[in-house]
This record gives C-alpha cells, structure tokens and sequence, in this order.
C-alpha cells in the first residue's frame, strides 16, 4: 500500500555529526591544561607570597574541569592534580614518594575532597544542562502551540508538525493521519515518493494498537512511530528515523516528540470542533433561510393571489350587481396586488443575482436628481397617504454610479417607510455634499428601528418584531439595498432620527475627482 505524496526527489537528510577520537579525547586535554595552570600558579605562589599549602589552587581546577567537562575529566585532572602537588611541593621534591605521614593525610584528604566536590560540580554542571536543555524543550513547544493556533487548515497543520520535528531535533519526520479507517501518508519532512510495505505495516500496528510501534529487525523499516493520542480514539501516527534507519531518541527527545505529538492531536479536535461548529452553524442558517423563503412565499405570495382572487371572482360572477366605481375598485385592487407580486418576484431574482454574484453593474455618469425624481414617481401609488418631500441641494456632481440599481434602492426605502410610518407622515429624501462624499438620506416619521434590529436589519428575511405587526413584507428589500449599494461601490447605514421619532437610511458615495460630463440613463417608471 502506498501513498503518494507529490515529491519526486528528497531532499537530503541531516545527519548527526559522529564523536571523533580527537573530539573525545579533547576533555581530558583541557583537564591537562587546567592543571598545568594549577602548577605555574602555585609554584608562582610558593615562589614569592611563600604559601606552605596550596591544595586549593589544585582543588580549583579538579572543579572546573568538573563544571566544564563533567565527572571523568574531572577524575582525571584529580589524579594529575595529586601526582603534581606530590611531586612538585611535598618532600622528597621532584619524587613521587612521601615519606612524612602527615603529607599522606594531606594527599588522601586531598583526594577525597577533590572526588566529592569534582562529583557535586558534575552533578551540578548535569542538573544545569538539564534544566537548559528543558527550558530550550519548553521554549520550542511554546513557539509551536503559539504557531498551532494560527494554522487553521488540516494539511498545514501535519506539515508544520513534520517540520517542527525535523527542525528541532534533525531528524527524518513523517505523519500519518487516519481518514475513514483508513491511515494515510500527510506529510513528511524531507518529503517522500512513498511509504514502505513494512513501515506502513508498522504505523497500522502503532495506531490500532494505541501504543509506540519498536523497530522491526527488518532492514526495510525506516521510522519508529508514536500514536497521535486524542482523549478518546488515535487520529494518527508520528515516524521518526534517522540515516534510513528508526531513529534512537533519548528519554528527552522521546518526550519532546510524544509533547508535539500531544498539541498536535489536540490541535486535530480543535480543528475538527471548529468544522463541525461552522457546519453546525451553516446548517442553521439555511434552515432558517429555508424556513423565512417558505414563510415569504406562502404569505407574501397567497396573499396577494386570495385578494386577486376574490376581485376576478367577484367581477366575473356578480358583475351586474356592482356599480361602476365597485368594478373600477374591484379592477384596482387586482392591479395592486399584482404589483406587490411582481416586486415580490423582483425581490427574489435581485437577491438571487447578488448571492450568485451574477450581478451587472453598469457604471455610467448618473445625475442623482434625476434618479431621485423616478424614483419617486415610481414610488407614488406604494406611498399612498404619506407626503413626499425632496431636498436636494443645487450643481451636486454626476456619479459613476449604475441609475437603475440606485433608483430600485430609493423605491425599497420608500416602500420601507411607507409600511412603518403612519399614514399621513412624512417621508423625505435628501441629497448633498457632505465632506469628499454624496449623501442621500431617507428619512421617515416612524417608530425608528429598535436597537437590537441595528446590527440585523440589513440580512436576509430579517423582520423585527416591531415589523412583523406592519404591512407585510419579504425582508428582503433592505439586503437588496445594501447588496445594490456596495456594488456600486458605495456604504449604506440604518440609524435613528435625533429630531423626533423616525428611521434615517444614510446612502454614501465617493465623490468623483474629476466632473463626468457623460450623459446619465435612467429608468423611469412605466406608469
């Protein structure tokens, strides 16, 4: 079974730099220096500050040699050190004998002393390397879990984790992740064609069997694996080999790997919460799309289609009975509620277009007054008692702006005003310089919006509750306006009057840096 995983050539592995005989030897020649320091110093010492007893100065080298080399340099420069401190200055001089007994306590006490401080200096030198070599263990997983967190891809995730074991310890590192019961080659740094028969039998054997997999006798074997452990199952293995071979790691780096391999597992369930939560999350928006479309259509639809109904019935069945006004209100309640489903219909194609993004924007040098005007014109019959008013201020620029989406946006705020402010308000459109941009606002006299609406009023099939008691409607007229907007390249902002009670769209484009002198299109209405 093999896994490709788009490497033609690897590159070359790092290889740890074996001891050489010069490397192992160069210890215990600097414990021969230091003692040979050792002795010019006492002799110096001796010399002209006429010191009976300078052991000390011996038992200083015998702790650096421990605190630089460890325990057997240490040694070892204890036994030069006696050798010389019997041989240069106890007596005979110049002879390895002793023949005072004193001098022999001295030289035993000496050389116990120069074992037992020699072993606690090595011991200490071990304790700190350790403690170093932890810190810099400690310090790498920290910078990993710090780049965990920002990874927010799978593949990523098992690429950075091969690295970071390839980086941190030299060695070869591959990761095999189990998808539907079925373990499979990731990554691997260097990276690889394939993975061996015997090794892939080996990783199966570490991830179902939840423990570490021991090297195989087999020369086919490359990789020593350890189980990627989650708190309930084993979501992959991790290989690490060294020269071809299953590397040999210390207790230290068992335990930085079996560290990395820990984050990353939990980095997997993050990961995989993450997924399962924006499934989640996409799952409930679109039942709860589904639900407002059904909810839209059932009632926006059947009931304009009972009031049209109705009408014909009535006129196609007791059309004698009626007089002529019933028959011409009877004949215009039809045509209405037929606008109201042809806007409905609108509403969904414009929303359509604008989540597809199959929306065409026609960017063409517009006269904002223009498009107001038809827009209100279009607006007259869905405004009924309401007063319009229009202030625009005089000489505003041409926009390169489309005219049509933007006079279909002024007739859904209008139409929104028309079904929260009260009958016999006013509704207003201002237009005007403000700073480098060109505001058009629509103001209502309204209820205003609730704050808790704010942040929500421009999705989709969002209807407060304060609406839901108004004229019926899709909640789609507002996203279709902000869709509309923002493809022209414009901002449009909800708010609430602070003169009095009442809502305020505000609609904002950059103003052009240069005049546009090209005429605009606009739609007017059919009416």
């Amino acid at each position: 079974m093999h896994d490709p995983l788009g490497a033609s050539e690897p590159h070359p592995r790092p290889k740890r730099m074996e001891a050489q005989p010069l490397t192992r030897l160069l210890p215990y020649l600097g414990a021969s220096g230091m003692t040979a320091l050792a002795i010019l110093l006492a002799l110096l010492i001796d010399t002209y500050l006429f010191v009976a007893n300078v052991a000390l100065v011996f038992l200083t080298a015998v702790v650096l040699a421990a605190l630089r080399w460890g325990e057997l340099p240490a040694l070892f420069a204890c036994a030069l050190s006696v050798a010389s401190l019997n041989f240069f200055f106890l007596p005979p001089i110049h002879d390895l004998r002793v023949n005072d007994p004193e001098n022999v306590v001295a030289v035993l006490v000496f050389i116990g002393v120069a074992i037992l401080v020699g072993r606690f200096a090595s011991r200490a030198r071990a304790d700190a390397r350790l403690a170093e070599q932890r810190a810099t263990v400690t310090n790498k997983l920290y910078i990993f879990a710090g780049r965990l967190t920002s990874v927010d891809d799978l593949a990523d995730l098992l690429s950075l984790t091969a690295r970071q074991i390839h980086e941190a310890l030299g060695l070869d590192a591959i990761v095999l992740f189990a998808e539907r019961d079925v373990l499979a080659l990731r990554s691997a740094m260097p990276p690889i064609e394939f993975l061996g028969e015997v090794d892939l039998e080996q990783a199966e054997q570490c991830w179902r069997r939840q423990e570490s997999a021991p090297a195989t006798e087999s020369a086919s074997c490359h990789y020593l694996f350890l189980p990627l452990r989650a708190a309930n199952s084993i979501l992959g293995v991790v290989g690490v080999g060294q020269d071809g071979q299953p590397a040999s790691l210390s207790r230290e780096d068992l335990r930085f790997v079996e560290a990395i391999a820990d984050q990353v597992a939990l980095a997997i369930q993050r990961l995989t919460l993450v997924t399962e939560v924006h499934r989640a999350r996409v799952a409930a928006e679109t039942e709860r799309l589904r639900s407002a479309m059904l909810s839209a259509i059932s009632h926006d639809l059947k009931t304009p289609l009972a009031s049209i109904l109705g009408a014909a019935t009535s006129l196609a069945s007791y059309s004698s009975y009626y007089q002529q006004q019933e028959r011409d209100e009877l004949a215009e309640t039809i045509r209405e509620e037929a606008e109201r489903m042809n806007r409905f219909v609108a509403n969904l194609l414009d929303i359509t277009r604008i989540e597809s993004s199959t929306l065409e924007v026609r960017q063409e040098a517009t006269d904002i007054e223009e498009v107001i005007g038809a827009a209100a014109r279009r607006a007259r019959r869905v405004l009924g008692d309401h007063r319009l008013s229009l202030r625009i201020a005089p000489e505003l620029p041409m926009l390169a702006i489309d005219g049509v989406l933007l006079e279909q946006v002024l007739f859904n705020l209008l139409d929104n005003a028309a079904k929260y402010a009260p009958p016999g308000s006013t509704v207003e459109i201002e237009a005007g310089r403000q700073h480098d941009r060109i505001i058009i606002k629509v103001t209502d006299e309204g209820p205003g919006i609730l704050p808790q609406d704010l942040q929500r009023i421009f999705e989709k099939f969002y209807r407060s509750d304060r609406g839901r008691r108004q004229r019926a409607g899709t909640g789609l007229g507002l996203a279709i306006c902000r869709g509309f907007v923002e493809a022209m390249g414009g901002r449009i902002h909800a708010g609430n009057r602070t003169d009095r009670s009442g809502a305020v769209f505000i609609i904002a484009f950059p103003e052009p840096p240069e005049p546009l002198s090209l005429p605009a299109t606009v739609c007017d209405d059919d009416d």
